[in-house]
């Protein structure tokens, strides 16, 4: 009985959901009478009635546009509804981006027309001059909106209401003079450029920035620093909170600092302020300070390659290039500030940065002693470490030699060498060397050049200095180790 009432109850449910709907589809829109015209506002003939306000032709929103065109004394643009991707684009640039805002402000501007006055009814030529519509001082623009269904609508804008508060304009195939709002200065005076989104950048993931390779800055075509991504054997003997596992590979090889993560996750996806120009032409680059590429940034995900040249900062601006979007767009100084960085901004200060698990031997070169340190892993289950030097033998005391090792991690770049500093192997007051698992060699050498300063070099390359008491460091805890004297990474003697 339960069961009888309950398909009794369906089918009834069924029955009155397909009334619902026959009503709504079939019934209702043969019955339905058009909403009556508001006549409380007088209007003439082809203009229409919004809300109780007059307008120079029936409103028409932005699902019944088909194209904007403009023409004024900056050019022209044309925007057109693209049926395959459901939205509009820029007709000739259909491949550049359409600023949103701008776009809404447009079908505002010209979609409702809203009249706030009339000046004639009937414009005589004086007039037509008067209004800024003909003469030597005539600045006029035009609009040009086709609907869907194929009408269009043309309108000619003049001068400015002396007040400010909005332009004169006039509908084709009527003489009569109107005034409209000043809002439409900004779309229908404006320029291609204006109606384009400023993005300089995008693409790439945020999920996905730390792949972005061969990133590469240059000053005026030279070289300023180049990094590559290191490899998966690389990364895994690495001691780093840094996603973007890389290194500088010019002007020497550093790691890099976490300020490298944040200009890749801010290149992944950026705009600008405004873009000014369209096409990465010589006048253009000549126009806006890029002809010499004071700076490029370069750099490939996914088998792309991306390029950016800006031109020195001008007004607490920067003009940037992008081959991307063929464009060029104005970019705050602040948001672009890393173009002046210097290197030691780019890079890590700690100059080595590796897990002991994945050491294989430690080599230490000085006037005082020489010896090298063979390291052995003992397997997951048993983790003890096996260190035997070349001539002191087997290391006893491992938590002790760990406290050596946390001396090397500890060194640090200080600040730049003199450009002119000069040193042979004569001034070498220290070299470790550093054999890792994976076959990886890094060779760390102390140049002393004063009475308190040592160039550093890695692998033969280096612009940095560090003070006397860091190889000497080095050296006093190697010979501990050696002698089975207590290790403190953190005490300077």
């Amino acid at each position: 009985m339960i069961k009888r009432q309950r398909i009794i109850i369906i089918v009834l449910a069924a029955v009155f959901a397909l009334l619902i709907a026959a009503y709504f589809i079939v019934i209702r829109p043969l019955t339905r009478e058009d909403e009556p015209a508001d006549t409380s506002v007088n209007v003439d003939p082809g203009e229409g009635v919004y809300a109780n306000r007059p307008l120079m032709y029936p409103m028409i929103d932005r699902d019944d546009m088909q194209s904007v065109e403009v023409i004024n004394e900056n050019g022209t643009y044309k925007l057109v509804y693209d049926d395959k991707i459901g939205d509009f684009v820029i007709d000739g640039y259909e491949a550049l981006t359409v600023n949103p805002l701008m776009f809404t402000q447009l079908v505002v501007d010209t979609g409702f027309s809203n009249i706030l006055g009339t000046v004639s009814d009937n414009a005589t030529e004086d007039e037509l001059v008067q209004y800024g519509f003909k003469g030597d001082d005539a600045h006029t623009a035009k609009f040009v909106v086709t609907q869907r269904n194929g009408i269009v609508h043309t309108v000619t804008v003049g001068a400015r209401v002396i007040s400010g508060g909005g332009f004169y304009a006039m509908y084709e195939g009527r003489n009569k003079i109107y005034i409209i709002s000043s809002t439409i200065e900004k779309t229908v005076f404006g320029k291609i450029e204006d109606m384009l989104s400023p993005v300089v950048s995008t693409g790439i993931p945020l999920t996905s920035y730390y792949n972005i390779e061969d990133f590469t800055i240059k000053h005026y075509g030279e070289d300023f620093i180049k990094c590559r991504n290191l490899s998966s054997d690389e990364i895994t003997e690495l001691e780093s909170t840094a996603q973007a596992k890389a290194v500088t590979v010019y002007p020497a090889q550093y790691m890099l600092s976490m300020d490298y993560d944040t200009t890749l996750q801010l290149l992944i996806d950026y705009s600008g302020e405004s873009v000014v120009a369209i096409g990465l032409t010589e006048e253009n680059f000549e126009k806006f300070g890029l002809t010499d590429e004071p700076y490029s940034i370069s750099y490939e995900y996914d088998g792309y390659k991306f390029k950016l040249t800006a031109s020195e900062p001008v007004d607490g601006y920067y003009y940037v290039a992008t081959s991307m979007f063929d464009i060029i767009v104005k970019v705050p100084e602040a948001d672009f500030e890393f173009l002046t960085w210097d290197l030691k901004h780019w890079i890590d200060p700690l100059i080595f940065s590796r897990s002991i698990t994945v050491i294989n031997s430690i080599k230490i070169e000085s006037e005082a002693l020489t010896e090298t340190f063979r390291l052995t892993h003992r397997p997951k289950d048993d983790p003890d470490l096996i260190v035997v030097g070349d001539e002191c033998g087997q290391i006893h005391d491992i938590p002790n030699f760990r406290e050596f090792y946390k001396t090397l991690l500890y060194v640090q770049l200080y600040d730049y060498a003199p450009e002119d500093v000069n040193v042979t192997e004569d001034d070498c007051v220290l070299k470790f060397t550093i054999s890792t698992a994976n076959g990886t060699v890094n060779e760390y050498s102390f140049y002393q050049y004063s009475t308190r300063r040592c160039l550093l070099r890695i692998n033969g390359e280096g612009q940095f200095y560090v003070f006397i008491d860091i190889p000497e460091k080095i050296i006093s805890d190697a010979q501990k180790v050696i002698n089975g004297e207590p290790v403190d990474a953190l005490d300077k003697d």
